[in-house]
């Protein structure tokens, strides 16, 4: 043929030709050459090529070039050398049409620079928009997939990733109304910001005002009920002010988009988003959901749920991040057991103004089983304005009825299961139920602090807990004869404050509990019933009682001192209700022992027994003007000595 300059080698700047989605070779695929940034699959754009032979001549053939399942070029199976005249570009389709790759100028093509976008294209084994389903993507996933377009699902629909350990990057969102099922997502994966977001607008309701202070009139708290994206929570059964006047439409809405993972094992979650969406982790342990974002709930924000089969949640966590909203509570634990290295709870975590508890262990049976929960962690959350309360770590609730796959009755009494979590680190602010409560025994409590609740402060339902550390700021706001803290069982409580704005109720209401280093401020309540209290206000106080005796001790702040300088005691001889009779006596220390003791009321006639010096009273005895003593001089007789407002001395003989 006419002698030709074919100086352009046609190859691709990478060894194999290979598909984006696996690295594969591009088995029967086809190549195209064309001008320089033209689509060369356009004959019109397309240039000539030849096969160099081994002599240097050169035979024109035609488009498009086949390559062969080694990623080669081949002519009639052999392979063969191509050459073009000029620089150009280049397209590469797989065995199906589809394109693998578009280079512009094949000449200008940099191989570092395809590092970098090899980096980019080739990051990805499998991406959604090559997909029409999930299912498709997931079958076709080696190892890392990329989410690169809106996924629009259905209610309940299921995706098996047949146990493949996969990251999955999400730079685009799951779209619909109900629940999108993953199953079989293999040990060690991650999921990188997902975002759930319903596909119909909710009807939500939002019970603030513009100053962010709570609205309670219900017809107005009815009247926020509209469609919206951006704030409030769904109604529901809770909502018991407005629920019963809420039109069925809204009652029976269908929206909201949770992605529910089964049976999962060892999975991380990063980022995880949601717009009226949610996560439900169904039969699955050792997961790790890291710092939640742009999260407003549909329900309860994230869910650890394990009632499903006797096995009990293990390793589950929520770590940082903000979770909004939400007719549930931001985290929600249901029959998971820590174990003895607490490995699972909430840290680091804000809830936002969410429909229920800011965090919470689910109580009793769900589905004929124990839905408890044991040995978690709850470390430095804050929950603000939530509807019920702020934190609720309870395992029993309601009227004592015998647990279902757990401890029995006989083992352990209502609320006194041994649940033996770790409480620590937990703000609460402008909560409408109580700030901060649990039952259960042996558990730590360390560093709480609740402002404003409008319940209780604080509330410990079990007992034989160690508490430390408790501030409870202007409690019972709205119910004023409720109490600031109560501790129904025999607790610990070390480092006390109450600042009490309302005058109805305790300030501490712990008939069997100890308390150490209490303090109450502000203009209400100041009450404290418990069995010991000591170091208040910086004295050493101690009560103790018991069914019919309670002593009061005192004894100075002084490093020296071990016995206490005064003893009031009251002992009840009588405890019929409203037939109360009693014996009060005052008494004094000498040489460490208590010493004359003033009486009243003894064997109940009413009297007051005084204590008399037993030899002269010397006139020093009487420090206050206008006073008495009684003294039996040297004779045995019994005599007063007297002070009179003039500051002069008289004995009288009786």
């Amino acid at each position: 043929m006419t002698d030709i300059t074919a100086n352009v080698v046609v190859s691709n700047p990478r060894p194999v030709f290979t598909e984006s989605r696996s690295f594969k070779a591009v088995a029967n695929g086809k190549i195209y050459i064309g001008q320089i940034d033209t689509d060369p699959v356009n004959p019109a754009n397309q240039i000539p090529v030849y096969i160099e032979n081994e002599d240097g001549s050169h035979v024109q053939i035609a488009q498009p070039l086949i390559i062969n399942a080694a990623g080669k070029i081949v002519y009639n199976g052999q392979l063969v050398k191509i050459v073009t005249v000029q620089g150009h570009s280049m397209a590469i389709y797989d065995a199906y049409g589809s394109q693998v790759d578009y280079i512009a100028n094949v000449l200008k093509y940099d191989p570092d620079q395809y590092s970098i976008e090899a980096d980019k294209k080739f990051k990805y084994s499998v991406k959604l928009s090559d997909f029409t389903t999930l299912q498709q993507l997931a079958n076709a996933a080696v190892d890392s997939v990329l989410i690169d377009r809106d996924y629009n699902f259905s209610n309940n629909e299921t995706v098996d990733f047949g146990g493949k350990t996969l990251t999955i990057d999400c730079k685009a969102k799951f779209i619909g109304d109900g629940m999108l099922v993953w199953e079989q997502l293999g040990e060690g994966s991650v999921l990188n910001q997902p975002h759930m977001q319903t596909q119909t607008t909710p009807y939500t309701v939002y019970r603030f005002d513009d100053n962010g202070n709570w609205v309670t009139d219900p017809s107005t708290v009815l009247a926020s009920v509209v469609q919206r994206m951006d704030k409030g929570y769904k109604p529901s059964v809770n909502d018991f002010d407005i629920w019963d006047k809420l039109p069925e439409n809204i009652k029976n809405q269908t929206a909201g988009a949770t992605l529910r993972v089964m049976n999962g094992s060892n999975i991380i979650i990063n980022s995880p988003e949601a717009t009226f969406g949610g996560y439900v982790f169904t039969s699955c342990n050792r997961i790790l959901v890291k710092s939640p974002r742009n999260f407003i709930a549909w329900e309860s924000g994230i869910t650890f749920e394990n009632h499903h089969t006797s096995a009990w949640g293990y390793g589950n966590w929520v770590i940082g991040g903000e979770i909004k909203y939400g007719s549930g509570s931001a985290v929600l634990f249901i029959r998971n057991d820590g174990g003895n290295d607490h490995n699972g709870g909430v840290r680091d975590l804000i809830s936002y103004r969410v429909g229920e508890s800011g965090v919470k262990t689910y109580q009793n049976e769900i589905g004929g089983r124990s839905a408890r929960n044991y040995r978690l962690v709850f470390d430095n959350i804050t929950t603000i304005q939530s509807y019920y309360d702020g934190i609720d770590i309870n395992a029993d609730t309601g009227s004592p009825a015998e647990r279902v796959d757990d401890y029995t009755l006989a083992e352990y009494p209502w609320f006194q299961l041994p649940t033996k979590h770790i409480i620590r680190n937990i703000i609460t602010k402008d909560c409408m139920g109580i700030g901060a409560w649990w039952d259960g025994q042996n558990n730590t409590i360390d560093n709480i602090v609740t402002y404003e609740a409008h319940k209780e402060g604080i509330f410990d339902r079990g007992t034989n807990n160690d508490i430390t550390n408790i501030t409870v700021i202007a409690a019972n706001i709205d119910l004023n004869n409720l109490n600031q803290i109560v501790c129904e069982g025999a607790s610990r409580m070390r480092g006390v404050m109450v600042h009490a704005y309302t005058t109805e109720g305790y300030a501490v209401y712990a008939p069997q509990s100890e308390i150490s280093a209490v303090a109450c401020a502000g203009t209400g309540t100041k009450k404290i019933l418990c069995t010991y209290v000591g170091d208040v206000q910086g004295g050493n106080i101690n009560v103790q009682h018991n069914e019919t005796k309670m002593t009061l001790t005192m004894r100075p702040a002084m490093g020296s001192t071990i016995n206490s300088s005064l003893m009031l005691m009251a002992d009840c001889q009588i405890p019929l209700p409203g037939k109360e009779t009693s014996i009060v006596s005052l008494s004094a220390i000498k040489d460490g022992v208590p010493t004359a003791a003033m009486e009243l009321n003894r064997e109940g006639f009413g009297h007051m027994s005084i204590p008399a010096c037993i030899g002269q009273l010397p006139e020093s005895g009487l420090m206050h003007y206008g006073s008495v003593g009684f003294f039996f001089g040297t004779d045995g007789s019994l005599r007063i000595l007297a002070r009179n407002p003039d500051g002069t001395y008289k004995t009288y003989d009786l």
